[in-house]
């Protein structure tokens, strides 16, 4: 582009100076909306991509009909190594079911990620201790730190083994518990595999062969090429044809089961157990950021096209003298492209304003996806883009017109022109009311699950990560007792699941002869009171009836349904050997959220079920006053060494009414983000319309001007100009209304417990586009209506 066509191109822009603020501003918002899009999306989705082992590592889980574990008895690795020749590594690994301090001399970790592994995990999930080889070592028990916690607890050490094991106290410093630490392991890329404290040993289930013993994680690394499909049938055989043949797991539910494999690279977006709104949102973000970027780039197409009319004597002009229309198309495309390169600018200015905003919104180190040359490489490559995607069209059009017409003045913008800037923003606002109306929906879904009727109540509800096991009544009454002797405690308890925290274990319960698999929650006294839960027919455990610790069971109605029991009349059910009789139904909770279906569950107070099909019963849940939540609170913390002396002074504790919205916190990340790019697309989308609607509208001024002159008055010529805009913005609701309807509908569908979709949704969002569109257009519409017609014909 030479100096004359430069001063041209800064004219040109300068006398529209209105319309290329806005283009340049949307094109602006749409580079910052896809960058900081794309680093949450590239965050999560490089989770163990650094692996070399990445795309031949699963994780085995076991299905029976609708019920799924990633847990599997200890005897399968073994099984798979030694007869499958497609499997080169196998391995376990076992979580510790509580939290613990570990404490050094300089410090203290509350230890929450503990995990026990064979050495085989190490080399299958690359973790590596410098100074150290995992596999080859002769220690009998290896204990790793995270680099995190290894800086906590002994921030004078590199991150690598030691030269003689370090110990540290766990609990409290007078408990005689230690564990032996041998190093801090290399800091490791994002991961599905995190721990704070691993302890690797040559057969982490030494002496725990047997099949029932569903404690471990199984993890396995295929040969490449490997299908998985076959391997998968091979596996499920040796699995019915030893494993649940052996002893203690023949004849339960486990026996039924099936296996299935879950690749390493679907953990952490969409692992078969748990739920898929990390992928949800990557998918959702993936989409609102390109469509954010399009919409910015027909914007700049839509300018262009209607600059055209302003042009035409310079590209008159300029063909006569010979330029020829490649030449021409070229010179427009450099002039899109220089105008894309100032949007750029203003985007990494938004980009380095938005970005501490966007770690404290997803609560996640970018370090990953800083803003380095890496954003400036995706920047680029979003500017050849939008050049490309806005310049081609245009200057195809631009460079076409022909001379002769031109010069004789039967230049017109053609209705071909028109319709393509009515069809683009058709579709604009087609795409705007959609992510409008899904924006709607997603909020009265979130509002539906923060106050619809859960079962129970976690209002002022404490959660104490306590470490003593109370799994039998008799245990837990002495410190009962005591704590509800502090001002402010009304209730107290303990039990072995939580609202929001980890799943019930599913157990088979035997009734009338026949087997039912049922959740199994272990509580104590006062449970139900504790937590606000309706009892629907009989009653609850009482303290005062010592044959309830080990006699009586209480169920929900979803199990009284499942039992085919409408009262309780001394119905007898079975498990672990133990007869208990049905004293009571309680209203069903959403205990795990709105995503899943109520479980039929089972409620006891003792029971010979052991660990780990049945875990211990050690969390403690108190009702706190809450008028006095924080004095409560520090007289407990004052009394607790003396009530609980196994834990020491470390109280650890939360609100249950935040562990339980965990269970959701995705849902709302997702409403948060959805909301922001939804305001954004219609942010750009009336941009477009702002600078369509003013140039289309001046180009109407004379026509203006003669109808005031032949009567017409402001109202009329208001509803003149605005008419053509709504009726377009009409036709693009009705085009969306089904489609925004299926979308969030799909959506939907992930939760069990949902909202109907309504069409006062709908309606709601079509007011509101219309609403936005209308006083877009009506600013100017008002300022041509409202001119002195003398002003306007006086050159006529």
């Amino acid at each position: 582009m030479n100096t004359n066509n430069l001063k041209i191109a800064w004219r040109t822009a300068w006398k529209s100076k209105l319309f290329t603020l806005l283009n340049i501003l949307g094109l602006a918002i749409g580079f910052a909306g896809f960058i900081l899009a794309y680093a949450y999306i590239h965050r999560e989705n490089s989770y163990d991509r650094w692996n070399p082992n990445y795309d031949n590592i699963y994780l085995i889980g076991l299905i029976n009909k609708d019920n799924l574990s990633d847990l599997t008895p200890a005897a399968l690795a073994p099984a798979l190594k030694a007869a499958v020749p497609e499997i080169e590594s196998a391995g376990r690994v076992a979580r510790a079911p509580f939290e613990i301090p570990f404490i050094s001399e300089n410090d203290m970790f509350y230890i929450k990620n503990w995990l026990g592994a064979d050495r085989t995990i190490a080399d299958i999930f690359a973790i590596q201790l410098e100074g150290l080889s995992i596999t080859n070592s002769p220690e009998k028990s290896i204990g790793l730190l995270s680099a995190e916690v290894g800086k906590k607890l002994f921030p004078n050490e590199k991150q690598a083994a030691f030269k003689a094991p370090k110990i540290v106290s766990l609990m409290n410093e007078q408990s005689g518990f230690t564990e032996n630490i041998h190093g801090i392991s290399k800091p490791r890329l994002l991961s599905n595999f995190e721990y704070d404290y691993i302890a690797f040993k040559e057969d982490i289930a030494q002496g725990k062969g047997d099949g029932d013993n569903n404690v471990y994680q199984t993890y396995i690394l295929v040969r490449p090429g490997t299908r998985i499909e076959e391997l998968t049938a091979k596996i499920n055989t040796i699995y019915h044809n030893t494993i649940a043949k052996q002893r203690e797991i023949k004849g339960s539910i486990r026996a039924e089961a099936n296996i299935y494999l879950d690749p390493l690279k679907n953990l952490h977006l969409r692992p078969r157990i748990g739920s898929d709104t990390g992928y949800k949102i990557v998918w959702a973000l993936g989409v609102l950021s390109s469509v954010i970027l399009l919409l910015a780039c027909m914007n700049f197409a839509n300018l262009m096209l209607v600059q055209a009319q302003r042009r035409f004597k310079e590209i008159g002009m300029k063909k006569v003298f010979g330029v020829t229309r490649k030449r021409l198309a070229l010179q427009f495309l450099l002039e899109v492209f220089a105008q894309c390169l100032i949007a750029a600018v203003i985007a990494c200015l938004l980009i380095s304003i938005s970005w501490n905003t966007m770690i404290t919104f997803f609560r996640y180190d970018f370090s990953s996806f800083d803003f380095n040359m890496s954003v400036i490489g995706q920047l680029g490559t979003a500017v050849l883009l939008a050049t490309l995607l806005s310049g081609i069209y245009p200057a195809y059009i631009l460079s076409g017109y022909h001379p002769i017409n031109i010069i004789k003045g039967q230049f017109h913008n053609g209705q071909r022109a028109f319709s393509l800037r009515s069809a683009l923003l058709m579709f604009q606002f087609i795409i705007a009311f959609i992510f409008i109306s899904a924006m709607l929906v997603i909020n009265k879904q979130m509002n539906y699950m923060e106050k619809s009727d859960k079962g129970f109540s976690v209002d002022q509800v404490v959660h104490i990560k306590n470490l003593t096991l109370f799994n039998k009544p008799a245990q837990f009454a002495s410190i009962r007792n005591q704590m509800k002797a502090i001002p402010g405690i009304e209730e107290v308890t303990v039990v072995t699941n939580y609202p929001g925290g980890p799943a019930p274990s599913n157990e088979a319960f035997t009734y009338s002869d026949k087997t039912y698999s049922l959740d199994h929650v272990g509580v104590d006294f006062d449970y139900f009171e504790t937590l606000g839960m309706n009892l629907l027919s009989g009653r609850t455990f009482s303290s005062s009836l010592l044959s309830d610790t080990t006699q009586s069971i209480v169920v929900n109605e979803s199990a009284a349904r499942r039992l085919g029991i409408k009262q309780p009349n001394g119905e007898k059910i079975s498990i672990c050997d133990q007869t208990y009789t049905i004293i009571g139904i309680v209203k069903d909770s959403k205990m795990q959220g709105f995503e899943q279906l109520i479980k039929p569950t089972a409620y006891t107070l003792q029971t010979k079920c052991g660990y780990p099909n049945h875990p211990f019963k050690c969390d403690i849940l108190v009702k706190v006053n809450g008028h006095s939540i924080r004095s409560t609170m520090e007289t407990l913390k004052k009394q607790w060494p003396s009530i609980n002396k196994l834990d020491g002074k470390y109280l650890i504790y939360d609100f249950l009414d935040q562990q339980y919205a965990a269970l959701y916190a995705k849902q709302e990340q997702l409403r948060q983000a959805f909301t922001a790019f939804s305001t954004l697309v219609m942010i750009v989308a009336l941009l477009g319309l702002f600078s369509m609607s003013a140039f289309t509208i001046s180009l109407r001024e004379k026509e203006v001007s003669i109808r005031r002159v032949l009567g017409a008055n402001t109202r009329q010529l208001f509803l003149l100009l605005n008419k053509p805009f709504l009726q377009l913005i009409g036709m693009a609701i009705l085009v969306a209304t089904p489609l925004a309807w299926w979308c969030t509908s799909q959506w939907l569908d992930g939760f069990a417990y949902r909202i109907h979709l309504s069409w006062h949704i709908f309606a709601v969002g079509a007011v509101l586009t219309l609403l936005l569109a209308s006083i877009t257009i009506s600013y100017q519409a008002i300022k041509v209506s409202i001119v002195n017609p003398a002003d306007t014909l006086k050159d006529e």
